[in-house]
């Protein structure tokens, strides 16, 4: 790489871990729009024990069928695609048991200050009849915890607001057959037992999905609680409010100003650490970790999977470690080769890296793999910990790999050797040295 090639890379860096360091923070207008920018750290979602919310947890009556771990894990996947589908994507569902041994549900949504709205949202656990009579004995059709996959608002041809209907596979056919044999007649929705409303049939539907719509016209509101009602009806096991409360978000806040503290203090002395031990090498370590940590704020800001809760932080902590850990291998590698050979420092980077990559990948695949398992199996605030672990990982073999030898590599025309009155320069300044016999051997 020339001298010029350099001064372009490392310009180009700097530029893009400033730029990327400004957008993580500042707010501002964008043009002549309603709308603002807000720095993408500050959008970063934050989870139950960092923000506040509401925490509310159902007992799951036990029906006495066999399958009810099943349907208990059907209700928890209903529970989370209804909270999802209402915007509230860092809101999280578990299962588990109550000091009694009772089965139970656990539904905990960050950023909501009253529990009512909770409990608006999900809906009040219910049961959902569809009848082709007005009767409280009257047998039911459909029942949504069998039959309903779920219900959302939408429009109808006119563009008003209208309830639309999604069925399953068996719904599909119960529903199809009950429209086909009553076209013009109603059907009777029953929540808990109690008339809801009557809905006419207008035609015979067949394909699994309805729009129920009003004369009158239904507004947003009035369509999203009907819609709300109906998807309360559609989970596969009857539940029992047991407990709602509210969550302070100061143990949060205090934990994400702790957090960031201890965050700023240890990276400041992992930069002191390898400049120190490492000069030159351990320059270009620290302008990578810039480029890790404003990409590991972006992409925690950036994907929907990212809730940070206090085990989260920990997990971007520890990628942090494992990101100048990778670095750490590279630079001793390199170190042999120059200590043990005659090779200049460029070809003994070169090496240094190439001995380095099976270690450092064999090293972050098995914490990935830990990672993944913990992700997949593990309850919402150990998911939180793998998440960002995980993605810090592969940003880490990113930077460690690929940004450091970039800089590397751009740091070493500009520190060339200018004629043999400045023999050893260069191994000074990146903290190199020939073993003795090497340099008896020249």
């Amino acid at each position: 790489m020339s001298k010029k090639k350099s001064i372009i890379v490392l310009s180009l860096v700097a530029v893009f871990i400033i730029l990327m360091a400004v957008f993580a923070v500042v707010d501002f207008p964008i043009g002549n729009t309603v709308y603002d920018y807000h720095g993408y750290a500050k959008t970063i979602k934050l989870g139950l024990d960092m923000s506040g919310g509401v925490s509310a947890v159902f007992n799951v009556i036990d029906d006495g069928h066999p399958d009810l771990d099943v349907r208990i894990d059907g209700t928890v996947a209903s529970l989370q695609e209804l909270l999802v589908s209402k915007g509230y994507t860092e809101a999280t569902v578990t299962k588990g048991t109550n000091s009694n041994g009772m089965n139970t549900i656990r539904v905990e949504v960050p950023d909501v200050d009253d529990p009512e709205t909770v409990l608006s949202l999900i809906g009040r656990p219910a049961t959902l009849e569809f009848k082709l009579e007005e009767s409280d004995t009257a047998e039911a059709v459909i029942i949504g915890s069998e039959h309903l996959e779920t219900a959302y608002v939408t429009t109808d041809d006119n563009s008003a607001y209208a309830v639309g209907l999604k069925f399953n596979d068996e719904g599909t056919k119960v529903f199809s057959d009950m429209t086909s044999a009553n076209v013009g007649k109603s059907t009777y929705i029953y929540i808990n037992g109690e008339l809801y409303t009557t809905v006419n049939i207008n035609s015979a539907i067949t394909n699994g999905s309805a729009i129920i719509t009003s004369q009158a016209g239904y507004s947003f509101e009035e369509a999203k609680d009907f819609a709300t009602r109906l998807q309360s009806g559609t989970f596969g096991v009857k539940l029992q409010q047991a407990e709602v409360r509210s969550i302070s978000p100061t143990l949060g806040a205090n934990a994400v100003r702790n957090a960031l503290i201890a965050g700023v203090i240890g990276i400041a002395l992992i930069f002191v650490f390898l400049a120190v031990v490492y000069r030159g090498m351990g320059l270009a370590a620290d302008v990578a970790l810039c480029v890790y940590i404003v990409l590991l704020l972006w992409f925690s800001a950036l994907l929907p999977w990212v809730q940070l809760t206090l085990p989260g932080i920990a997990g971007l902590l520890l990628s942090i470690g494992m990101a100048v850990d990778g670095n750490v291998i590279i630079f001793e590698r390199i170190r042999e080769e120059y200590r043990g050979t005659s090779k200049p420092i460029k070809s003994a980077v070169k090496a240094g890296f190439k001995r380095s990559i099976a270690a450092i990948i064999d090293g972050n695949v098995t914490t990935l793999i830990g990672a993944i398992v913990l992700w997949a199996v593990g309850s919402a605030a150990i998911q939180g910990f793998a998440v960002t672990l995980f993605i810090g990982i592969i940003l880490s073999m990113f930077t460690s790999l690929l940004i450091t030898r970039l800089v590397l590599n751009a740091f070493l025309p500009l520190t060339a050797k200018l004629d043999k009155k400045h023999k050893g320069l260069n191994e000074k300044l990146y903290g190199l040295k020939r073993s003795a016999s090497v340099e008896e051997g020249k």
